[in-house]
């Protein structure tokens, strides 16, 4: 009799907790999945690899990624400027002890990142003489109708590299990323009349997907044969030898599986309500890490990049991070004897990621799988990585 009571009181336990469980996991899933990430990263922990002699902040950085930024995966890679080429990884490339660990190959989607390409060749076909900082971009996509607002017609290439020209998406919808709408850039450029900007062009910064969907027309229409803009990038960096594609929304095959646990009120599908042909020039990429350390620090000549050149202007605050953009990058220095870097952040649900090069010659990118609870994730890794560099060179430069 005893032993039946026993059981009897077990069952009740066991549907209890059963029960509790599935209230929770039902009535509040993401507040489970947040209290469960721990064991995530814990299942990550000895997947953490990295190339022979990479610097130990690397690991350290990787290991902050994976604990303090919630990405249950992720790619680190820095290349010095005399060309060595360093790297960590971690995670498993979908569930945790069944699917394949994250190597250096695993692709992720860079995001905001691809605006360092779509900039590099704008001051590519500038320096061919085909296209100009002050060309006005009403006169080169030939928009023939009157402006509703005058000062669309001050507008310059320039303008559209250092996101000061008059889009700001805090104060109007970022046309680019608005869910279930067709973007009409770069498809056509008639609407351009019909906006009202939100602030002079040039007298000061706001981030915006549409200037370099813009950049991205620009392009398009000042080539030979008129081509497509992915078409141009792939000619001009031969993106299918580094194995970075483009992506058209769905994941594909080799790509590493996000963790949406912290992405509010999107989850896996989330591509299923954006145009990412439109988004090509703005946030169309993916790859490696490595991939693209290797294409960003193949630009540097006699040790200076490009994107980097960026005369300042008043209206920059280098010592903030986001105070100053210039050519496809934030310059961003908290004090005259520190480190300067120049830094592009990328962001997709479940996918943050950055790219920084930095004035002592290297090119770090890192790529993540999953972002946090509250706060931005690429200001938290770029706290991380910062620190980490400029002890890293300082270390170096001691006697």
């Amino acid at each position: 009799m005893l032993f039946f009571i026993r059981l009897f009181i077990k069952v009740i336990a066991g549907s209890l907790l059963l029960g509790v469980a599935a209230y929770f996991w039902i009535g509040d899933r993401p507040k489970v999945l947040h209290t469960l990430y721990p064991v995530s990263a814990a299942l990550a922990v000895p997947t953490l690899g990295c190339s022979p002699n990479a610097p130990e902040w690397m690991a350290s950085s990787s290991k902050f990624s994976l604990w303090n930024n919630a990405s249950p995966a992720g790619q680190l890679a820095y290349i010095s400027a005399d060309g060595v080429v360093h790297e960590c990884h971690y995670g498993w490339s979908g569930t945790p002890l069944v699917s394949s660990p994250v190597n250096s190959h695993t692709r992720f989607r860079y995001a905001s990142m691809t605006k360092l390409l779509t900039a590099d060749l704008v001051l590519r076909e500038i320096q061919a003489g085909r296209l100009a900082l002050d060309d006005v971009l009403l006169d080169r996509l030939n928009v023939a109708a009157e402006p509703q607002d005058e000062r669309l017609g001050q507008i310059t290439v320039e303008h559209l590299l250092r996101h000061s020209a008059g889009f700001d998406r805090l104060k109007t919808t970022d046309s680019m990323v608005v869910r279930n709408r067709k973007p009409w850039c770069p498809y056509t450029a008639d609407p351009l009349s019909t906006l009202r900007l939100d602030f002079a062009p040039g007298s000061r910064y706001a981030y915006s997907n549409l200037n370099y969907c813009l950049l991205g027309m620009l392009l398009e229409r000042g080539s030979a044969e008129l081509q497509d803009f992915r078409a141009l990038m792939e000619q001009e960096y031969d993106l299918a030898a580094r194995d970075i594609r483009f992506v058209d929304g769905p994941y594909l095959e080799d790509e590493v599986a996000y963790d949406f646990r912290h992405s509010g009120f999107y989850g896996e599908d989330y591509w299923r309500y954006f145009d990412f042909k439109a988004l090509s020039s703005a946030a169309g990429l993916s790859g490696s890490a490595t991939a693209l350390a290797e294409l960003l620090s193949s630009w540097r000549t006699d040790g200076w990049f490009p994107v980097t050149q960026a005369p300042a202007e008043d209206a920059c605050r280098e010592n903030v991070f986001r105070g100053c953009y210039g050519y496809g990058v934030f310059s961003y220095q908290p004090a005259a004897e520190q480190l300067r870097i120049n830094v592009q952040p990328g962001l997709l649900y479940g996918a943050p990621s950055l790219a920084i090069i930095d004035d002592q010659g290297g090119v770090t990118v890192w790529v993540g799988s999953g972002t946090r609870a509250s706060g931005s994730s690429t200001d938290a890794m770029l706290e991380q990585l910062y620190a980490a560099l400029n002890a890293y060179y300082s270390a170096a430069a001691s006697p």
